[in-house]
């Protein structure tokens, strides 16, 4: 907090407060601190984000495997499936869990110092980001290479993985300005992010859900990008295209939104802080 205080300071006679490098230096720090704050003590540091999901797969496997194994083609595959639909599920979870409040934590911060109120919820999804990148996303891109030997289809994943990130940056910024306002709003994401885990087909084949309830999974976004993501990842055959687009294109309109309501919201911001 200290490093940010010094450097908001510095940045406040030197350059515009919103100026983009001064934004991006921000998030840098602060994502460091959260980083730092969050695996202080421990044995495994920032692993913890690979032995999570991995942990939650084989459990899936142990519990559903036998049942599901037959919709993919053999236990092995499940797991894969289950293991690439967890990375994106936990991402969007943990991420959007931690941005909620980060506005409203840092009020006494910003009330001190001139720190663009954005800085917190984007610093909660670098943190977030920078774990996935040294751990789950790589072996995401090693499973695809592995499984098709297409190389384009490893070269779309990140595009993906970018939708997913777009999306939950969106997520992020609505939340984190509507939790000024709301302050029950964490316990109602609670349940709607549950519902959002059970809505998408994290550890079951979407083909098993009654055609009535279908409907209702095909809007929804984490669900869309996790699809899109395995077909890319554990099939072969023609480039799945379309839905690369239209997982992009949904990633970009929420990233919109988000970004628009955050706008919106936050001159009131200091008056409720």
């Amino acid at each position: 907090m200290s490093a940010i205080g010094t450097f908001a300071g510095d940045g406040a006679t030197s350059a515009p407060a919103g100026s983009l490098r001064r934004e991006l230096e921000l998030i840098r720090i602060t994502a460091l601190r959260v980083l730092k704050v969050r695996y202080r003590g421990t044995a495994l540091g920032v692993l913890w984000s690979f032995a999570n999901p991995v942990l939650m797969t084989l459990l899936y496997a142990a519990i559903f495997g036998t049942a599901f194994a037959g919709f993919y083609g053999s236990r092995g595959m499940y797991m894969l499936s289950a293991f690439v639909g967890v990375v994106v599920m936990t991402f969007f979870i943990q991420a959007t869990g931690d941005a909620i409040a980060s506005v409203v934590t840092n009020g006494g911060l910003m009330n001190k110092i001139a720190v663009p109120s954005e800085v917190f919820p984007l610093a909660m999804i670098a943190a977030n980001l920078f774990q996935q990148c040294i751990t789950t996303f790589p072996a995401v891109l090693l499973i695809c290479a592995v499984l098709t030997h297409d190389p384009l289809r490893v070269l779309l994943v990140p595009f993906v993985l970018l939708a997913a990130v777009g999306m939950t940056a969106g997520f992020c910024l609505a939340l984190s300005a509507l939790y000024v306002f709301f302050r029950d709003l964490p316990h109602l994401w609670a349940i709607i992010g549950f519902v959002i885990w059970l809505t998408s087909p994290v550890f079951y084949p979407a083909e098993l859900v009654p055609p009535a309830v279908r409907a209702y999974l095909a809007v929804n976004p984490i669900g869309m990008a996790m699809t899109t993501l395995r077909e890319l990842t554990l099939t072969r055959g023609p480039l799945p295209l379309a839905h690369v687009g239209e997982t992009l294109f949904g990633g970009a309109v929420i990233l919109i939104v988000g970004t628009a309501l955050f706008r919106s919201l936050r001159k009131d911001f200091m008056d409720l802080l």
